[in-house]
This record gives structure tokens, sequence and C-alpha cells, in this order.
């Protein structure tokens, strides 16, 4: 039976993959595969120069479309209600711990997956969209406790639950004035120390000099911190035995078992830096307002490139836009530099409805190929001769649209 499977998928697909190379710039339709599920938290931050331009941008800027939307409604923090803020990573890591445990957000998180109502039932509609499964069939199962439902709510969890993460975010916005002048402080010091005065005029007018260049605009600053829902085998079996209920059998005691639960909780997985020089200019035909808003939202996308590089478990799967030439729907907005290998990917259910990846082989980015799909709108600075809407990738051959890329060291 799964030769069989396997083989027809295989027909349809290559079916596909001969369209495709037939007419490569036909646009595909979209492909539905399973995605990362994502929430993202702001921290709020003291008054800085265009802080409302800064937050404004932050709320309206496109939401990742590589993860889902788990948003769970609490988009912002006030970090002064759960310690005493430092500048530094780790006094911030402990305020959001604090917050994280506080509001349960780990709790809010797995409610939201199991379509959690008022009266404390759940039902799989949200992961049998998300995932293609059968919703109905898996509240069953969930009651038979069967060895095909044990292996798709298995699947469930390892595909879909487990890789949901929470994003904190802490963005601040300074004057580039304030460090100009404190590296101009420190160079007409060492100047003062030169005994030639010849030299010492150079060196005190260099310091002014670099003073005036330095000091124009501002930095958009961002740190984020990233964790992940912990869901394993035993939280599961935990949460199905003795949480679970369904509309056909409500208990307000298993409710109030779930909300005082402190089953579940969000692993740290670490943090990166983004950072972004935001400058006016008269020429410039937008306000100072657009200017910030594009330059945050170019700094946020950055930030997360950065964590998708650093940290594997937070890399997402992308599905080839065509198999001929091979491109894919991803550009400088994820951070792509040319030669950054990725593995192709092939999808395959098992027997038992489990799902697994079979790397196909791998491709990497070809030079002078990449799109610019940077947050541009209003930008009239963005590249005229962009003359692609794909990033085009080297290597192997047999691929089809649909296959996912995954990027490699």
């Amino acid at each position: 039976m799964k030769r069989i499977l396997s083989v027809l998928l295989i027909i349809f697909m290559s079916t596909i993959a001969v369209s495709a190379q037939k007419n490569p710039n036909e646009k595909m339709a979209d492909v539905k595969y399973r995605r990362s599920s994502l929430h993202t938290i702001l921290i709020e931050s003291d008054k800085f120069p265009y802080k409302d331009a800064v937050i404004n941008a932050y709320n309206n800027a496109p939401f990742p479309d590589k993860y889902n939307n788990h948003n769970i409604g609490e988009k912002s923090f006030d970090p002064n209600r759960y310690g005493t803020p430092t500048s530094d990573t780790a006094g911030y890591k402990s305020i959001i711990d604090s917050y994280l445990k506080q509001n349960k957000i780990a709790n809010k998180i797995v409610a939201k997956w199991f379509n959690r109502q008022d009266d404390g039932t759940f039902s799989m509609n949200l992961i049998g969209e998300r995932g293609s499964y059968n919703a109905s069939e898996m509240d069953v199962k969930i009651a038979k406790n069967s060895a095909r439902g044990v292996a798709l709510l298995a699947d469930a969890g390892e595909e879909l639950i487990s890789n949901t993460f929470v994003v904190v975010s802490r963005l601040y916005f300074v004057s580039n004035e304030i460090a100009a002048a404190a590296i101009r402080k420190g160079a007409i010091l060492a100047a003062n120390e030169i005994s030639n005065s010849l030299l010492r005029t150079v060196a005190l007018k260099a310091a002014d000099v670099a003073y005036e260049k330095g000091k124009e605009g501002y930095s958009v600053w961002t740190t984020s911190y990233l964790y992940r829902l912990a869901w394993n085998d035993s939280i599961a079996a935990v949460f199905y035995n003795d949480l679970w209920m369904d509309k056909s059998n409500p208990d307000p005691a298993r409710k109030e078992k779930f909300d005082n639960s402190g089953l579940f909780h969000l692993d740290y997985i670490g943090y990166e830096h983004s950072s972004s020089l935001v400058t006016f200019s008269l020429k410039e035909k937008r306000s100072e307002e657009k200017i910030v808003e594009i330059s945050t939202i170019r700094n946020i996308d950055a930030v997360y490139a950065k964590l998708q590089k650093k940290y594997d478990v937070f890399k997402t799967k992308t599905p080839l836009y065509t198999g001929y030439p091979i491109t894919a729907k991803i550009g400088l907005k994820e951070g792509l530099e040319a030669g950054d290998r990725y593995e192709v990917l092939e999808q395959v259910m098992e027997d038992n409805g489990k799902t697994k990846y079979v790397r196909k082989g791998t491709i990497k980015v070809e030079k002078g190929q990449i799109w610019d799909n940077r947050f541009t709108e209003g930008d009239e600075k963005a590249d005229p001769k962009q003359k692609i809407d794909r990033t085009f990738f080297d290597g192997g051959k047999d691929y089809y649209p649909g296959m996912l890329i995954r990027q490699i060291k």
C-alpha cells in the first residue's frame, strides 16, 4: 500500500514538474505545507525619539509569512511590572521569564492550538486545518486511543505543536549625536596630549569633522529573545489523559485543572541583535515617520533572519516556486547571501499517517540572482533595476514546485 501511494504521488508531482519546466515563469498556486507557528510580544520601552512611529511600525509590520500566526492577544507588556530593567541581555531575560510564567503564556498557546472554549472544552479543528488532518477523526481517535490515533497525535505534536515559538522583542531608537559626541570627547582628549601644535590642530579638526558626519540621524536597535513551546510524549500523554475534554463531556473540574496546570512551559533558545541607521535629508521626499517605519520593519526582518540562521529549530521550510530553473520566493528579507546552501526535502507520509522528510539533494543561492523583497511600501529608494521576483538557485535536477527547502550550514 505504501509503495502504491508513493508511486501515485511521484506520478502526480512529476506532472506538475513537467508543466513548470515548460513554462517556468507561470505562477504557481500557493503550496499547503506545515509551517512553524509564532507568537510575537513587544517589551514596552521608555520614551525615545519617534517612539510612536517605531511602535506603530512594529504593530503594523507584515507578519512573517513563513510562520502561522499564533497570536494569543497579548502583544506587549510593561517590564517594570516584572522586575527592574537593566541594559544587559540577562537582566531582560529574567524579566521576560517572569512575565511568561506569571501570565501562563504557554497555557494560552496550548489553549489556542486546541480551540479551547469558555467552558474549557477542546477540539482538533485548528490542528486539522494547519496540518491537513481530519479533525473529526482525530477527536474520535483521542477517545478510542487506537494505534493509528496515537500515531496521528504524535505526528501533530511533532510537526505542529512542538514547533511553536514566541519571540519577545525590545525596540529602542537612539540619536547618533550621543555616540558621536562621546567619540568626539575622547578624540579631543587624545588630541590635546599631542605636543606638536600642528599635529594637535589637525587631530582636533579631524575630531570635529568626524563628529559632524557621525551625529546625523538615529539608530534603530532590536533585541529579540526566542522561546519554544515544550511539547513531548510525556506532556502530550498527561494532556490527553487528564486535561482533554470535548463538547460531548464538559467537566468543570478539568477546566479548573487546566487553568491552574503547571504542565506547560516555554524553553529559552537564545537571542539576537539587529540595528539599522536612519538618516534624514533635505532631498528626501518621504516624511521622517515613513523613513522610521521602513527602517524599523527592515530591522525586525533582519533580526528574524539572524535567529533563523543561528538556531536550527527556528529555521523555516520554503516551497520551491519552480523546479526548472530552481527558484523560491525568499530573498534579502530572509538574509540570503550568494552561496548559501539549502537542502531540498520531499514530504512523505508513512502507512501509519506520520510524516517524514527525505532529502533529495542540495542547492545554493546564485550570485546576483537574489530577490530584494525587503519592506519597501512607499519607498522611493527601492531599486529601480530590480527585475526578479524570486531567488534563483544552482544545483541538482528533477526538482518540482512544492518540494521544500531549508537552509543548512
